[in-house]
C-alpha cells in the first residue's frame, strides 16, 4: 500500500479523480426531483407530467454536469447559486401556470422554459467555468489538492 504523505507527494489517478458529489449536483438533483413531482401532482394521469421533465430540465441536465467536472469551492458555489435561481424560475412559472393565471394550456410553458433560461444559466456556468480554470491555473488549493498540500510540511499542517 502506498503511503499518501510520500515525499514526492503524488497520489494515485484514481484518488485523484474520484466522482465526488459536491453541494452543486445534490442542489440540483433537489430541485430536478421536486420539479418532477410538482409537475406530476398537476397532471392527469400522474406520469404525464413526466413528458415535460426533459423540457423543463434540461439546462439543469449541464448543470449536474459541470458539478461533476468543476470541483473547487467557487465553482461549486456558482453552480449550486444557478440551480437556486432556476428553482426560482420555476417555482414562478408553477404558480403562474397553475394557481395564479390557470388556464388549460398553461402547461406549455413548461416546453419553453428551460430555453428562457439558458441564456442566464450560461452565464453562470461561464463564470463557475473560468474560477474552476484559474484555480487551477494559479495552483490555488481551491481547485484540488496541490502536491504542497500533501507534503506532510506544507505551511496548511503546521
Amino acid at each position: 500500500m502506498e503511503n499518501p504523505n510520500t515525499p514526492s507527494g503524488t497520489k494515485s489517478n484514481a484518488e485523484k479523480h474520484r466522482f465526488k458529489l459536491g453541494i452543486a449536483f445534490i442542489t440540483t438533483a433537489l430541485v430536478v426531483t421536486i420539479g418532477t413531482l410538482l409537475l406530476c401532482s398537476q397532471s392527469n394521469p400522474p406520469y404525464a407530467g413526466l413528458f415535460f421533465v426533459p423540457f423543463a430540465f434540461g439546462p439543469l441536465a449541464v448543470t449536474a454536469v459541470l458539478s461533476c467536472v468543476l470541483l473547487s469551492t467557487r465553482a461549486q458555489t456558482m453552480l449550486t447559486i444557478s440551480s437556486v435561481v432556476y428553482a426560482l424560475w420555476f417555482g414562478y412559472i408553477y404558480a403562474q401556470a397553475f394557481y395564479i393565471n390557470p388556464d388549460p394550456q398553461s402547461p406549455i410553458a413548461f416546453l419553453f422554459i428551460g430555453i428562457y433560461a439558458v441564456p442566464v444559466l450560461a452565464i453562470f456556468w461561464i463564470a463557475a467555468g473560468l474560477t474552476q480554470w484559474r484555480a487551477t491555473k494559479h495552483g490555488s488549493s481551491e481547485g484540488g489538492r496541490t502536491q504542497n498540500e500533501d507534503h506532510p510540511s506544507s505551511p496548511r499542517d503546521r
